[in-house]
């Protein structure tokens, strides 16, 4: 049988998994934590020979032998298919080939990598291991032409001991790397199938007498006062006798001071030998996600010269995690998990990610409030966890499990309740808890993700508690909570999470994937957390996910786009299910990332009965607040007034308090009070003064506006032109079509406006979200597909001003819907244009719709916009908490939210009012009658529908102005929540409008238009 497709070897001549850690020569050398500089490393990264092949027999036999010089080169780490050998294929869950345990394809995709290092002569007196951080899927290690083993588990280290094969000088080592294996089966995770040596790989090259294997567990006492640190160390001796006169100290460091210290001397060292240490600590700094605290652990091993064999360093965190009462505490602390899931993602590289992309990744998590990571759905490289450790994350450690694939077949449990899979499913998390069991930023053990349930997940959670019983285990599918000390339910809506707290379960709740993060969303986040905040059996979510999984390609133009399932002719696929991230494919953060930052704020600022007092509360687990501030703002209508910095009593978690507040001397006019909550340090992920959210309060309401002083100007004119009305006063002028009904033109001093008819619609692009509304709802009744038919044009006086009201039915073919509309225009002879439009429908369609709004293609030339509204981001009525009503200027670029997978972006809600200018200071400024929405893009409606990735996006001739009365909120139901009630849009009457005012360069600034009202002091008789 061969060795890639038998369950029963899961590897051959693979040493035990134990923990990760390296050895230096000296205290000085260990305390610097640089792999680089430890004992005996070196790194084999880099260049190496590289061949591919479509099958694993055609790899050449001289390949085990002799160099293959004339072979072309690849880079380690890296995945092949990102160097152009074999397909990419992206599946959500389906095998890519026929289910057929435990065979696989007979052209199984082959890498063939060879490199030679050369090992200087002393290095023989050592025991030489290699270490593959990650090698997917199957591999065989063969060094100077002799096999050495073969190993599965793609996300897991693998070591093999090289001493019988090395020889002093060059070495040739060859890895023969497959792509499919029986390990395929429990590896189908959510993400790209690729093939490679995708994590480093590196010599280790260890002393005869060496600390062979560490664990590192720390208890407190009762008070969570003082602490014991227990250390056990397994000491290999390979010499063949004993080794006696050793000694090994152990010694802890807070900084530069030893807190406490211990020795074993005249040890014998056997073959394998156990060394115990029970350190007292008197009151450690507690490590925590909020105060990652880390002491430096040295173990000091000597010969019976006295001489350094090694030192191995260890960062320390003193931390415990228990439950009691149906909750989960960190070190005695209540707390709640504000997570994210997170796979393993470079858009030039795929699944090899460098590790300053990782820290990257790390910093940006915390610089945006999340304190706990999903290490979705397999262990990452072994520095990730340290990088956790020392930034401050809670960690969910998953396994590298997956079976989702049998869902198709319907038995997603097939192999999970088979024992012939036992050993193999057992292994996985064995060997994840080995490497990785002295993290303390990890405070839960995942056996894997929908792999169904069965006997084989209570062998791995029973194997677990024996390895590692101080951590809890999770595990969703267990959704009795049979053998999981957490039990983890996945995209439960807002009221199902509200019921799991009103009944809450013996174990502590988490909801394991929330809110689905894909394209323009997700929405409803501050929904999500006020329910987690009110109950506290809830304790943690994580919103799937992190980082939108596009590869970066570009076209024969140079352009870039962002490659997802079937760019590459691959079949089946799952489209672009595979761009899902809070950040997009090269990091940057996207509006959800800034919403869930809000959300998160470990800061709640509330308005109380009176105006000029607020309410602040810590929301901080382990923190007090004073080392944060809050920035007091008064904003009125949109400009600040006055502005105060508070410095915060030392609340502590949990505490509120409320502030009294020293209100200046306010003008009339709409006054918020913007607070700004600050931390004052710097940290190692942010630099001082980093804001960590805002909020905004309603102080003053506006009040009315007086009608705008207009000098006397020239009577309109209105004449009819073959099929056109045309209505002109001094200096502009307005084009109908009698045949249409539709605005064709608007010239203001000799220069256009429209660029395409402004016309009523109720579709926008679709986003990722509400795809299954489009499938579902608005494709088949081709809401997206609806018609104009004009039915009437009136034209009539009203005093000095003339009046045009057009009725248009707007109605999709098939169906007996739609909706009656009415346009009215109404022009004054200062060129001021008041457009109230309204509609009453009809016909049986109770769906929701994505908008009621007004597209209104308008001149290129506008380059400048400036509003008073929500803003400097895009939000949406269920995605705004990360933006503030405020007074903004921004480019017209700015506006549009350049989502990798088009669809509809940039909407500012709130708007009271808005401009656009062009490069000479002439303009438009629009004046509501109530709050609108507005979008401004340089593609049409139907570019952005049609588009599939940005490179396809042509630039329309005119910039797309979207003046909406009614968005449909964004939700999450690509997979997660579907819009709520308070968010959603149906074909209802209703009834909006706008006046637009033309102004020219320094004839009077928008804010002092804003102070006016231009809306029409009488009613026309025939609205």
């Amino acid at each position: 049988m061969k060795n890639w497709e038998n369950i029963d070897k899961q590897s051959e001549n693979r040493l035990p998994a134990r923990a990760w850690f390296h050895s230096y020569k000296s205290v000085e050398q260990a305390k610097e934590l640089n792999r680089s500089a430890s004992q005996g490393f070196m790194l084999l990264s880099g260049k190496w020979a590289f061949n591919y092949f479509d099958h694993p027999e055609k790899v050449p036999a001289e390949f085990y032998q002799q160099p293959m010089n004339h072979w072309g080169e690849i880079t380690v780490p890296g995945m092949w298919q990102m160097e152009g050998h074999g397909k990419l294929q992206y599946t959500d869950e389906g095998y890519p080939f026929p289910i057929d345990v435990p065979h696989v394809p007979t052209h199984n995709p082959t890498g063939a990598y060879q490199r030679q290092f050369t090992l200087p002569a002393d290095w023989l007196q050592r025991q030489i291991i290699i270490k593959f951080d990650g090698v997917e899927t199957y591999f065989e290690v063969y060094l100077n032409g002799q096999y050495v083993g073969f190993s599965k588990g793609s996300r897991l280290s693998a070591e093999f001991d090289l001493s019988p094969y090395v020889q002093a000088g060059d070495n040739l080592l060859s890895v023969r790397v497959m792509q499919w294996a029986d390990s395929t089966y429990i590896e189908d995770q959510d993400m790209w199938w690729m093939a490679g040596i995708f994590r480093d790989v590196y010599l280790i090259g260890q002393p005869q007498v060496h600390l062979h294997d560490l664990t590192v567990v720390t208890q407190f006492d009762e008070n969570y006062c003082d602490a014991e640190l227990q250390i056990s160390c397994e000491l290999r001796n390979l010499t063949g006798t004993d080794a006696t006169g050793y000694q090994l100290h152990a010694q802890l460091f807070d900084g530069e001071t030893c807190v406490a210290q211990m020795c074993h001397s005249e040890l014998a060292v056997q073959r394998d030998t156990t060394c115990q240490f029970l350190m007292p600590v008197k009151q450690p700094k507690q490590w925590n996600a909020e105060q990652p605290n880390l002491y430096l652990l040295l173990l000091t091993l000597r010969d019976n010269f006295g001489e350094i064999v090694e030192v191995v360093p260890q960062q320390i965190g003193f931390r415990d995690i228990k439950v009691r009462d149906g909750l989960f505490y960190v070190n005695g602390r209540y707390l709640k998990l504000h997570g994210v899931n997170r796979h393993d993602h470079d858009h030039q590289k795929g699944r090899a990610v460098d590790m300053a992309r990782v820290e990257r990744d790390i910093i940006l998590m915390k610089q945006h409030n999340i304190n706990s990571v999903r290490t979705a759905h397999y262990p990452n490289d072994p520095r990730f966890y340290a990088l956790c450790d020392q930034y401050g994350l809670f960690v969910m450690a998953e396994t590298d499990l997956e079976s989702h694939g049998f869902a198709n077949v319907g038995n997603i449990s097939r192999i999970t309740d088979d024992p012939a899979w036992e050993q193999a499913y057992v292994e996985r998390i064995e060997r994840h808890v080995q490497a990785q069991k002295n993290h303390p930023s990890i405070i839960i053990w995942s056996l894997g993700n929908e792999s169904g349930y069965g006997c084989n997940i209570r062998a791995m959670a029973a194997r677990c508690k024996q390895l590692d019983p101080t951590r809890l285990v999770h595990y969703e599918e267990d959704r009795d909570a049979e053998v999981v000390d957490v039990i983890s339910t996945m995209y439960s809506r807002v009221s199902m999470m509200n019921a799991f707290g009103e009944y809450p379960h013996p174990k502590p709740r988490i909801i394991c994937e929330y809110a689905h993060a894909m394209g323009n969303g997700p929405g409803g986040l501050a929904q999500y957390q006020a329910v987690f905040n009110q109950h506290k059996s809830l304790q943690g979510h994580y919103i799937w996910e992190w980082c939108d999984h596009g590869l970066l390609v570009h076209d024969e133009q140079g352009r870039e786009r962002y490659q997802y399932g079937g760019d590459y002719g691959d079949y089946p696929n799952n489209y672009n299910f595979c761009m899902d991230g809070l950040i997009y494919p090269d990091q940057r953060p996207g509006p959800g990332l800034r919403e869930y930052k809000q959300v998160l704020c470990p800061v709640d600022v509330q308005q109380t009965e009176q105006v000029d007092m607020l309410r602040v509360e810590n929301r901080y687990w382990y923190s007090t607040l004073g080392d944060i501030e809050i920035r007091v703002a008064y904003q009125v209508d949109g400009k600040t007034l006055a502005q105060k910095t508070l410095t915060l009593p030392h609340l502590l978690p949990g505490e509120s308090e409320v502030l009294q507040l020293t209100p200046p001397a306010l003008p009339a006019g709409e006054v918020f009070i913007n607070v700004e909550i600050v931390k004052r340090s710097a940290t190692p992920y942010s630099e001082a003064m980093h804001s960590l959210g805002h909020f905004q309060i309603l102080c003053q309401a506006a009040v009315s506006k007086e009608p705008l002083p207009v000098n006397h100007s020239a009577p309109l004119r209105c004449e009819t032109i073959q099929h056109n009305l045309l209505i002109s006063g001094k200096d502009f002028s307005l084009t109908f079509c009698r045949l249409s009904g539709e605005l064709v033109s608007w010239l203001v001093d000799g220069e256009e406006i429209v660029g395409r008819a402004p016309h009523l619609t109720f579709f926008k692009p679709t986003i990722d979200n509400h795809k299954q509304e489009f499938e579902g709802l608005w494709q088949p009744y081709y809401v997206h597909l609806m018609q104009h038919n004009f039915r009437d044009l009136r034209q009539f006086s009203q005093g000095d001003d003339i009046v045009v009201e057009i009725d248009t039915t707007i109605a999709p073919p098939v169906f007996d819907f739609g909706m009656r509309c009415t346009y009215q225009w109404r022009m004054t002879p200062a060129g001021h244009v008041t457009l109230n439009l309204s509609g009453q429908p009809y016909g049986n369609y109770q769906a929701i719709i994505p908008k009621i709004g007004l597209d209104f293609g308008i001149s290129k030339r506008f380059k400048q916009v400036e509003y008073y509204g929500r803003g400097p981001g895009e939000n949406y009525g269920d995605s705004c908490q990360s933006n503030l009503i405020g007074h903004y200027c921004q480019p017209v670029e700015s506006l549009f939210e350049n989502y990798p997978f088009p669809q509809d972006n940039g909407n500012r809600q709130d708007v009271r009012w808005l401009s656009v200018e062009d490069e000479k200071g002439n303009g438009i400024f629009i004046q509501p009658r109530k709050p609108i929405n507005f979008s401004l893009w340089p593609y049409s409606a139907e570019m952005l529908q049609q588009a599939q990735h940005i490179n396809e996006l042509q630039a329309s001739d005119y910039l797309t102005l979207n003046l909406d009365d009614q968005i449909l909120g964004l939700g999450s139901n690509s997979w997660g929540s579907e819009v709520l009630d308070s968010f959603r849009v149906t074909l209802k009457a209703f009834e909006y409008g706008f006046t637009m005012v033309p102004f020219r360069h320094a004839q009077i600034t928008q804010s002092e238009l804003a102070k006016y009202s231009f809306q029409p002091q009488t009613e026309c008789a025939h609205s």
